[in-house]
């Protein structure tokens, strides 16, 4: 088993995946940027990705979840299968103040957490 670390105190069941953009993203103010996310379950049914999201010396919070559609400017994108899915972030018109560490994970109907530990961090051009 393995924790994700920050994001709550569930820790990751086996046969659950997420897989995100990881690393730095590099990005131009002004123009669009994308963060993708796919996951896996092993078990079928409803599934709620999560974006979360980290500024440079400040703890993790929740940013945008499977139920709302435009936060900050960034709209986030879902489609679900039977046991995976995509919850791709993007905004159209990215800004400095978007600058951060981008965190994909998802709990499905029994409540076990998802979550690669991977990060999304934007680097400017």
């Amino acid at each position: 088993l393995m924790c994700v670390c920050g994001v709550c105190s569930v820790c990751l069941s086996r046969g659950q995946s997420v897989d995100q953009t990881s690393g730095i993203v590099t990005a131009t103010e002004g123009q669009p940027i994308v963060f993708y996310c796919s996951y896996e379950a092993q078990i079928g049914g409803s599934h709620y990705p999560y974006w979360y999201i980290q500024h440079a010396g400040q703890p993790l919070k929740l940013f945008l979840g499977w139920h709302e559609n435009n936060v900050q400017g960034f709209q986030a994108t879902l489609h679900q299968g039977k046991t995976n899915g995509t919850f791709n972030l993007q905004k159209d018109v990215s800004q400095l103040k978007d600058s951060a560490a981008y965190f994909c994970a998802f709990t499905n109907r029994k409540g076990t957490m998802g979550g690669g530990g991977e990060k999304s961090t934007v680097q400017w051009n």
